[in-house]
């Protein structure tokens, strides 16, 4: 998994380990295209489950706008997006979807 996250996104790094840390499950793909979007989420958890990890560009108004029409193309094909915004306390918001970070170890 690290071998996939960006080079230059320490929010990606950041996430992947906290998961192992706390022995949560991680996801199935890192980086992982969507067919018909142009957008590439961070991770991905089968079987329709998005993960972004929000850096510093994220704060861009520009980006945001981008992010969220991005976003809204992937709940209109019925897939569900999670994101983690890097100044939102990450244990706080993995903890809201248990269902998809369980503890598996």
């Amino acid at each position: 998994m690290l071998r996939n996250l960006d080079p230059n996104s320490s929010t990606e790094r950041a996430f992947i380990k906290y998961l192992y840390e706390h022995g949560l499950r991680l996801p199935d793909a890192a980086q992982k295209r969507l067919d018909g979007i142009y957008c590439q989420p961070d991770f991905y958890y089968e079987p329709r489950f998005w993960v972004f990890c929000d850096g510093s560009p994220h704060d861009d108004p520009a980006v945001q706008q981008r992010d969220a029409e991005q976003r809204q193309l992937i709940l209109a094909r019925g897939d569900e997006v999670w994101v983690w915004h890097y100044r939102e306390n990450l244990a706080s918001a993995v903890a809201k979807r248990s269902d998809v970070f369980r503890k598996v170890r």
